[in-house]
């Protein structure tokens, strides 16, 4: 009879992994979890509070509430001309400002790194053709389905977040943005960030100023191929795919068919698994 392994002992490494995965998971969802509780805290003290620009809410200066547009925007603004290495950012609508972000540009060019993972619902946003961060030269773009809240962390030690979650303009600026100074509240949001980057789909976005092309045939370029596989599994519906491509839904629809003919794919989960693949390998 071969020998019995102790429950305790099979498969050790292995399960020793999974706990590590387990527990990794378990930790983030309560960071989420606690998150939200501060956010609720904080919003029930700025209720009762007069409006001001910004005023502390929180024991030793760690947190902020910015009140009024023309103030938030101006923070928006400054943190990241203020940041001196990186700025990550947790992209969806709605927008303080409907310009867009005016200083990303300024910024790159000064060095300044920046990662954003887009919601996919930014990516069909009017206007998101546009966006600083589809096109700029430098900036690092990832997409994901959802993404927990509109946040932005400057050098890994400041955090700027809505008190609201909701999806209504007005009611995300009444509510006030939250300024989190360097804190374990950060270091939270910032190991939040970090995972959900490393599961976002990398997007490569057509220049700007780009010919655009509407013939039927679609042009034998990886690059635009790679533009399209990008935004495929990023989750976006094809009219907003051909719309930031700059072609006509019929032929994108041809040229998905001839991807998934050339890589031996029966469908379109096959052909983003196929994808995936090769860029592990």
């Amino acid at each position: 009879m071969p020998d019995e392994k102790h429950p305790d002992t099979a498969d050790a490494g292995t399960g020793t992994g999974n706990a590590d995965y387990a527990a990794a998971l378990s930790g983030l969802a309560a960071v989420e979890s606690g998150l939200a509780s501060v956010r609720e805290r904080l919003t029930a003290l700025a209720a009762v509070r007069p409006s001001r620009p910004a005023e502390p809410v929180m024991p030793g200066g760690i947190a902020e509430v910015i009140h009024g547009e023309a103030e938030q925007q101006h923070m928006i603004e400054q943190l990241q001309r203020e940041a001196r290495k990186e700025v990550l950012t947790f992209v969806r609508p709605p927008y303080v400002a409907a310009a867009g972000n005016i200083v990303q540009k300024e910024r790159l060019t000064a060095g300044v790194e920046y990662r954003s993972l887009y919601e996919t619902t930014a990516l069909v946003y009017p206007g998101a053709a546009d966006m600083p961060g589809f096109v700029e030269p430098g900036e690092l773009a990832r997409a994901a389905p959802s993404v927990p809240m509109k946040l932005m962390i400057v050098d890994a030690e400041r955090a700027l977040l809505p008190l609201s979650g909701g999806r209504d303009r007005s009611v995300v600026s009444s509510a006030g943005l939250l300024l989190l100074h360097p804190s374990v509240l950060v270091d939270a949001l910032l190991e939040l960030f970090e995972d959900r980057w490393l599961r976002g789909t990398p997007l490569r976005m057509p220049s700007p100023g780009g010919e655009t092309e509407e013939d039927p045939e679609f042009p034998d370029s990886p690059e635009l191929d790679e533009q399209l596989l990008s935004l495929l599994m990023s989750g976006l519906p094809d009219k907003a795919i051909a719309s930031q491509l700059g072609i006509s839904l019929r032929t994108l629809q041809r040229r998905i068919r001839s991807l998934m003919e050339s890589t031996g794919t029966a469908n379109r989960t096959q052909l983003a698994w196929f994808v995936a693949q090769q860029r592990l390998t």
